[in-house]
């Protein structure tokens, strides 16, 4: 057997932090064996990643990858990917098996010799799965956010965010939908000071993009006296990579026919709101514009075309076997900001493939890496200066004073004063030091 032949990841919650890594790993392997009939137990090969929880410090996450078959007690996850499966894992503990990832997934723990310096957020396209969208197709199956940015950028809490966003399934969400989950969602794994201060580096594909940026522009509405967290988004966002994001909308033909057989289909709403030249994304482009503009924005646009969706009556899926098609146009993936404040890269590959890195010397992940090494050294100042006090230029303060007790007023004289201009002259001259009082002297007319 190929022990290096990739597999399905499933991701495990609910584990005790308090208890070792490898003690968890051993009480996952023995809570799986159990479940397995005896032709399974011979063949089983899964490796196992702990990483912290993006939600909870006393609990931590299992990552782990079936490098075989997958056992029959999981086979329903894969048939469903959107149901959970319970373990017992021990007298205390029950765990929960996902495969939709849905929510942040911490993809490892950042290094334990320096603080963590900035939070790293990633989200998939429309009908993508949450971590395989990222995955290599390459026979080792790398998971670059996973995989190379825990080498390459280790002090980084690197997440993923998973949504249903599964065109097959009924359901009846929309943009301001979706933008509110992520917000709460954020709100959880942002929660205290530290952490809503903390840097933050968006990496976004397809309509992930579009989530996003409408996150960013709700959070600039949060007044300071709002939840703390969105309030200090827009302040704590330093960058973003931009992965052929529809900005003026996308070629939905292959979408459409996937939901063709039902006439008044929930997921029309949502298809209608990120078709081509969709009013509602012109207006949140113009917004998003607007408030980036001081923001890092790379944008990257595929240069390859991708397939057309048919149906496979034999596996029953839908898969990418029909005639060649840009599924986003360059101009609608970038947002022609000037080059000093958008950096425009292409990438020739497909779209639904431009986030697919087999190893770490793809063009495209050595451009992401490198971008986001200078997002990093860069960002701390920059958004601590953000957060620092600003002092309003229209504030004044007045002091109270004691009257000089050399002062000369010359109450006298400008008690006077007004009934002597009241009179006709030619010429005023106004004499006396100006810190002692001034008067005007009358001089009249011959």
């Amino acid at each position: 057997m190929d022990r290096r032949r990739k597999g399905p990841v499933f991701r495990v919650s609910g584990l005790p932090a308090s208890q070792p890594e490898e003690r968890l790993k051993i009480s996952i392997t023995t809570s799986i064996e159990e479940n397995l009939s005896q032709t399974e137990r011979l063949n089983l090969n899964i490796r196992i990643a702990i990483v912290p929880s993006c939600y909870d410090d006393e609990q931590k996450v299992a990552l782990v990858e079936f490098c075989g078959v997958v056992p029959t007690f999981l086979s329903e996850l894969v048939k469903d990917p959107l149901s959970d499966w319970q373990v017992e894992l021990d007298e205390d503990t029950d765990v929960n098996y996902d495969q939709h990832f849905h929510g942040f997934t911490q993809l490892y723990a950042p290094a334990r010799n320096a603080p963590v310096t900035a939070d790293i957020i990633a989200i998939g396209g429309l009908d993508e799965h949450a971590y395989e969208s990222w995955r290599g197709k390459g026979n080792l199956g790398r998971m670059w956010l996973r995989d190379f940015l825990s080498k390459d950028l280790p002090n980084c809490r690197t997440m993923m965010y998973g949504y249903n966003s599964q065109l097959s399934t009924p359901g009846v969400d929309t943009i301001l939908d979706y933008g509110r989950g992520l917000i709460e969602e954020l709100k959880k794994v942002r929660k205290t000071e530290e952490l809503r201060k903390r840097p933050l580096f968006f990496i976004a594909h397809n309509f992930g993009g579009i989530i996003m940026a409408h996150c960013l522009v709700k959070a600039v509405q949060v007044l300071e006296d709002g939840h703390p967290t969105i309030a200090a988004l827009h302040k704590a966002t330093y960058g973003m990579l931009l992965f052929g994001v529809p900005h003026k909308g996308l070629v939905i033909d292959g979408f459409q026919k996937m939901i063709s057989h039902q006439e008044e289909h929930p997921r029309n709403l949502l298809l209608r709101q990120i078709r081509s030249k969709s009013d509602l994304l012109a207006s949140q482009l113009d917004d998003f514009r607007n408030l980036v503009r001081d923001r890092k924005i790379v944008s990257f646009y595929a240069t390859g075309q991708t397939r057309q969706l048919n149906f496979n009556n034999a596996t029953k899926r839908w898969e990418r076997t029909g005639d060649w098609f840009t599924a986003v146009e360059k101009d609608s993936a970038l947002l022609h900001l000037p080059d000093s404040m958008e950096e425009k890269i292409p990438l020739d590959t497909s779209h639904s493939m431009m986030v697919k890195f087999d190893n770490k010397n793809d063009r495209g992940y050595t451009s992401v890496r490198d971008k986001l090494k200078a997002f990093e050294r860069e960002a701390p100042g920059a958004v601590a200066a953000r957060f620092e006090p600003q002092i309003s230029s229209t504030a004044c303060i007045v002091v109270p004073f004691s009257r000089d007790s050399v002062h000369m007023g010359r109450e006298d004289r400008l008690t006077r004063l007004p009934k002597t201009l009241e009179q006709p002259y030619d010429t005023d001259t106004v004499s006396g030091a100006s810190w002692i009082g001034t008067y005007r002297k009358k001089s009249t007319s011959k």
